[in-house]
């Protein structure tokens, strides 16, 4: 769960999942003429939507850190790792019972947050040093040769199963994660608050088929809207709301008393628009 500052005494948290629907919204509105829509259109819209769905479990009855304080998503301090993976392995599997493209793709994205999205997001941590981490690391790049393998047997899937489309489409999910962890991962859109976390500044953003690669960039311009540049959404503005809570800002005497905040706290529903530079 995404945890920061909210006012002087309370944090506002973003679930994971929440922050995960937040991207299946991005996808579905990715693509204008100058941007290419995802293809497969389902499969990577249920992927960017389910992400994160692994955290549902943890986040029915979320633990305290080593401070005894609601953790962060980033600065983790909390859960332990053969812990999260295997919620990641759990989150997988859920999405693969629906869509095998989708699950590919979450399985590729799982194991990007370990080893730095296999080298592409020097901003994120190197994980795969880790003994839990590098038999992850090892089942989930058998697991993906199966599901390309099969995929590429699939009369309605064979096109999107090259290579360089696989490529493109893990590039693709990454976008549509870091751009939802911009928008929930803070409060307002323009605080400065947040100092982990994806920068506003996306290198390496797939435009289309023969076209290069461009550098994305979310400038905030107010408390509850930004401009992005180049805008690779279907309408503008794009507006995109999602789910959040307050808790009080302090060390809890135990998992029980935070819970108790927690499912009492007060809920909102926050609202950011995305514009178009004029």
């Amino acid at each position: 769960m995404m945890v920061f500052p909210y006012d002087e005494s309370r944090l506002l948290v973003v679930l994971q999942i929440d922050h995960s629907r937040v991207a299946g919204r991005l996808a579905a509105h990715w693509g204008n003429e100058t941007f290419a829509e995802p293809k497969p259109w389902f499969s990577m819209v249920l992927a960017a939507q389910e992400h994160d769905n692994g955290w549902w479990e943890w986040e029915l009855k979320p633990t305290l850190n080593d401070q005894a304080r609601p953790p962060d998503y980033v600065s983790a301090g909390g859960i332990p790792r053969d812990v999260h993976v295997a919620f990641e392995r759990h989150g997988i599997k859920r999405v693969l019972e629906q869509d095998r493209y989708a699950g590919l793709m979450v399985s590729m994205h799982q194991a990007g947050l370990n080893n730095q999205g296999f080298g592409m997001l020097p901003h994120m941590p190197d994980r795969s040093g880790m003994p839990d981490v590098a038999e992850f690391l090892r089942e989930q790049e058998e697991l993906s040769g199966t599901l390309i393998e099969d995929l590429r047997r699939s009369r309605a899937l064979a096109s999107h199963v090259s290579d360089e489309q696989i490529w493109t489409n893990y590039m693709l999910i990454e976008v549509f994660d870091q751009l939802a962890q911009i928008l929930c991962n803070r409060y307002p859109l323009n605080s400065t608050e947040r100092k982990n976390g994806p920068p506003p500044i996306l290198k390496h953003v797939p435009v289309g088929p023969g076209a290069d690669e461009v550098t994305l960039t979310l400038q905030a311009v107010d408390e509850h809207s930004a401009i992005v540049r180049p805008y690779p959404f279907d309408v503008n503005p794009l507006a995109i709301s999602f789910p959040a809570r307050l808790v009080p800002d302090r060390a809890y005497a135990g998992e029980d008393e935070f819970l108790r905040e927690f499912y009492k706290g007060d809920q909102l529903t926050i609202t950011y628009t995305l514009h178009a530079s004029s």
